[in-house]
């Protein structure tokens, strides 16, 4: 009796199993990429900053501060949403997606002393920093369904972000001389990457993607805090970054 019942059991698991694949099977052949989503995602980024400095003005009759260049290359945690839709026609997918991310990217870069195109060198120092606080996309995606449930994408178009920028170059002692600038701007440029999607139920996806963001350079002429003419300093920063997303999207 005890073998027979064992026996049933075994016979009832296997036909669960079997009508379960049998069903898997089913919702991947018909599964369809067409319709609105929307999602969350997190992930990782980091950047250049490259900043130069060049001391104003050019051609002094004696020796003056060296140009340089730091790099101040932001990194951090990246978070946020996107909404889009996709469009399929047999194996391919067309769509168009928004996201907006909050960022934690962040670098910093200082050296010294202050070196003088002579080779020479004199006390203090040269900074600088910059600071993406948010920034968003706006893409056409364009891909391929290698299986029902998996598709390989790639996209580009228009981005946007708020970095925020600052720099200096202090003399020794502090309060002799200084040229410092700070300020935050909302910039405007372009991206292009790609990633892969994957269906894991009927209304549901989870995607990796990757995001190179391009929101061009910023440049200031800074004055000395305290007035001496004719010297200013000359700042300007690159913004670019790579970011990398692990996403879940739900289709309506």
């Amino acid at each position: 009796m005890k073998l027979s019942r064992l026996v049933s059991l075994l016979t009832l698991a296997c036909v669960l199993i079997f009508s379960q694949t049998d069903l898997a099977a089913e919702s991947a052949q018909s599964f369809n990429w067409t319709g609105p989503y929307a999602g969350v995602h997190l992930g990782y980024g980091w950047g250049n900053g490259d900043t130069n400095v060049d001391p104003l003005p050019h051609n002094l009759p004696f020796p003056d501060q060296a140009p340089s260049t730091l790099s101040p290359n932001p990194a951090g945690i990246v978070g946020g949403f996107q909404a889009g839709y996709n469009y399929q026609i047999g194996c391919f997918v067309a769509g168009i997606e928004a996201d907006f991310s909050g960022s934690g990217m962040s670098g910093s870069r200082s050296f010294s002393p202050v070196v003088y195109n002579d080779g020479s060198t004199v006390p203090g120092a040269v900074s600088a920093h910059q600071e993406t606080n948010w920034f968003g996309t706006l893409r056409p995606r364009l891909g391929y369904t290698v299986a029902p449930t998996l598709l390989i994408y790639g996209t580009g178009g228009l981005a946007y972000g708020n970095v925020s920028y600052s720099a200096n170059t202090a003399f020794e002692p502090p309060g002799i001389q200084s040229f410092p600038a700070s300020f935050s701007k909302t910039q405007v440029g372009w991206t292009a990457g790609g990633g892969v999607e994957y269906a894991i139920a009927k209304c549901w996806t989870i995607k990796a993607e990757y995001l190179f963001i391009n929101l061009g350079s910023e440049s200031v002429i800074a004055n000395p805090a305290i007035p001496n003419p004719p010297f200013e300093e000359g700042y300007s920063w690159k913004t670019t970054a790579n970011i990398f997303n692990i996403g879940l999207n739900y289709k309506f």
